[in-house]
């Protein structure tokens, strides 16, 4: 639901198997980063809110992400005093949970060399069901709920595709919308059958990790004299969602001032765009005059999470060779955004009384994440998670968070330590990577693929920054100068890295 600069979704195709984020051994959340021990101190003494859900959207479909990877992430949400993790993982471009319902299944698939599942047919990876109970029993042991969410009436393309390959065309054009290919037939009674009987097998396989259920309904077609059609549908699955213990969630995008009074009112909203960020400006103005705005559901009782698309959406970018991108929105969250914020960067509507938002979400989307590795986004992303759970669960208490904010953010940041981390396989050969004028620590990802590479790159600094240097990095007998600096040339395995004699040199 977003591009580089936090707009809306536009489906891509996921890369080849190289691009997929897989990794070669075990990750762990990073609980030594130097941004996240600061944001600790700041916000841990702050009394916090304690009824605020809160926590991370993962989209998992278009970029495919490991259990390792996730149990990552699941330590992040924990350690900050986060609440849920929730799991997009249907979508255009992959269905990536194993499926009797789909015909994906582990005893089908092939195993790459890491031990993900492939579909010899789709040839896109998927999360099988040993792997998916290793998540929910990881989850549950950190008190961190899992909230899957399965995508509809849109983003319906990959499980039409599973259904042609094992029930033929007709079987899905009996399905699927008359307007649309994309999207399926909300008024069709088999359509609704077909999406309740993959709910239930989620269900089943999501067992006591949930509490809830995403049942997306964001970005379809609809015009104000038909959006009853998918309220229908909406009330229709959330009853169903009740019948099993649940309560439903649902982006806002269908929800309009004609129809709202027609909503189950239990229904939970993730909020993340009043417009949905079109490019033409005189429809976005037509979508902000008759739909609901974060506010006016607050007033009619609903319970509300800010997903805020500008401040709290992550896009992670193929070709981003460090953290620079996440370390600037970690800083501009904690400078510029709290939980009353929800129409983009508008202050001006701000929330009154935060007290009546449920919650909030970093969401990381991944459709221009390419070749970007899995493990290398979440540790980007690590102290901007953490500054999104801090922030919100300090509601109540923002007058001493503020001062503490104050003082971390005063002189341009001047006295937080970020992280900057490297990833080495983005890295063009040549590189030459200037650090930003503040104080960082760099740290230096998938060293273990670098034999594969031989490159050489440059990294300027100054005596503000330090870098964690493995002791594999030999140091060489080689000096040179560039642009008036001094730089000191490392080597591993014909690998080189020229580092500003400037900066300090630690043990990791």
């Amino acid at each position: 639901m977003s591009d580089s600069s936090r707009k809306a979704r536009n489906p891509l195709i996921l890369a080849v198997l190289i691009g997929l984020g897989f990794h070669s051994f075990p990750v762990q959340a990073v609980d030594d980063d130097s941004a996240i021990l600061q944001l600790r101190q700041a916000f841990q003494p702050t009394e916090s809110a304690p009824n605020k859900e809160t926590g991370l959207a993962l989209d998992i479909a278009r970029h495919f992400y490991p259990a390792e990877v996730i149990k990552a992430f699941i330590d992040t949400i924990h350690n900050a005093g986060g609440t849920f993790l929730h799991l997009h993982f249907s979508d255009h471009e992959n269905y990536a949970l194993e499926s009797a319902v789909l015909n994906q299944r582990a005893e089908n698939a092939t195993q790459d060399q890491y031990g993900v599942y492939i579909n010899p047919k789709t040839h896109k990876p998927f999360l099988s069901y040993a792997q998916l109970k290793d998540i929910t029993d990881y989850a549950k042991s950190k008190n961190v709920e899992l909230i899957p969410e399965l995508d509809s009436p849109n983003h319906m393309t990959a499980i039409f595709d599973l259904l042609e390959k094992e029930h033929g065309k007709p079987y899905v054009q009996k399905i699927r919308s008359k307007w649309t290919e994309e999207e399926i037939d909300i008024t069709n009674p088999d359509s609704i059958a077909f999406v309740k009987s993959l709910i239930t097998e989620v269900v089943d396989i999501f067992g006591d990790s949930s509490r809830h259920f995403h049942i997306g309904g964001d970005e379809f077609g609809y015009g104000v004299d038909n959006n009853h059609e998918f309220i229908n549908y909406a009330n229709t699955l959330a009853k169903f969602l009740q019948e099993k213990g649940l309560k439903t969630r649902i982006w806002n995008d269908g929800l309009i001032k004609a129809t709202i009074n027609q909503l189950n009112p239990d229904i939970q909203i993730t909020y993340w765009s009043y417009d949905g960020n079109p490019q033409d400006e005189r429809e976005a103005q037509r979508r902000r005059k008759i739909r609901m705005s974060m506010p006016e559901l607050i007033e009619r009782g609903f319970s509300v999470l800010n997903y805020n698309a500008y401040y709290l959406y992550f896009t992670p970018e193929e070709g981003a060779a460090t953290s620079h991108d996440s370390n600037f929105a970690t800083r501009d969250v904690l400078k510029n955004w709290d939980l009353t914020i929800w129409d983009e960067q508008n202050p001006q509507n701000k929330i009154k009384d935060p007290h009546k938002i449920m919650g909030s979400a970093l969401s990381i989307w991944g459709e221009h994440a390419g070749s970007l590795q899995s493990d290398s986004i979440q540790k980007y992303t690590a102290p901007l998670l953490t500054a999104i759970i801090y922030k919100t669960k300090a509601t109540d208490n923002r007058d001493e968070t503020n001062r503490r904010l104050r003082l971390l953010t005063e002189n341009d940041f001047a006295s937080l330590d970020s992280t900057t981390y490297i990833d080495l396989l983005q890295l063009k050969n040549h590189a030459f990577i200037a650090l930003k004028n503040n104080r960082q620590t760099v740290r230096l990802l998938q060293e273990n693929k670098l034999p594969e590479r031989k490159i050489t790159f440059w990294l300027n600094g100054s005596d503000k920054q330090k870098i964690q240097l493995n002791p594999h990095w030999r140091k060489t007998d080689h000096v040179q100068q560039r642009d008036g600096k001094d730089y000191q040339a490392y080597d591993y395995q014909g690998n080189t890295l020229w580092l500003d004699k400037t900066i300090e040199i630690s043990d990791p």
